[in-house]
């Protein structure tokens, strides 16, 4: 059975292992790494996904489930969680970069758009900064 929690500083090294195995930047992590959601399957982290906020607009970022665990719905879990977090955030906006799932977040109602059309706020991000390629897809979804 999957559990889902909040992970603690503790469980850094299991998430940056999770997305180094799925070649996902780790860059920036540490200071958001509170803002994850973690999935359980025991005590295996299976998944995870996070949210960077600035200032008013939210960054969703390492959405990722191990081989084996995909295709059962924990993805979806996830990323419904961090919309939650961003609206309990007050967040207007949750954007995403992605060279691979341009095709999945839609259902959660993510378009996508170029990315100079990102809040400026996220321009703090690691992401932004270069941990994510620039021919990686931006995606927006608008929380107002």
């Amino acid at each position: 059975m999957i559990t889902f929690c909040t992970p603690t500083t503790d469980d850094l090294l299991l998430v940056k292992a999770l997305l180094d195995a799925s070649h996902l930047p780790t860059s920036g992590l540490e200071e958001h790494i509170l803002n994850f959601v973690l999935a359980l399957d025991g005590q295996m982290v299976v998944g995870s996904a996070g949210l960077e906020v600035h200032q008013d607009s939210g960054l969703l970022r390492s959405v990722v489930v191990a081989p084996g665990y995909r295709a059962h719905g924990i993805g979806a879990k996830l990323t419904e969680g961090m919309i939650e977090l961003a609206q309990q955030k007050n967040l207007t906006s949750l954007s995403l970069l992605t060279e691979t799932a341009q095709d999945y977040f839609p259902r959660f109602g993510f378009v996508q758009v170029p990315r100079t059309e990102l809040p400026a706020a996220l321009s703090a991000s690691e992401e932004l900064l270069g941990a994510c390629p620039d021919t990686a897809t931006a995606m927006l979804l608008r929380l107002e």
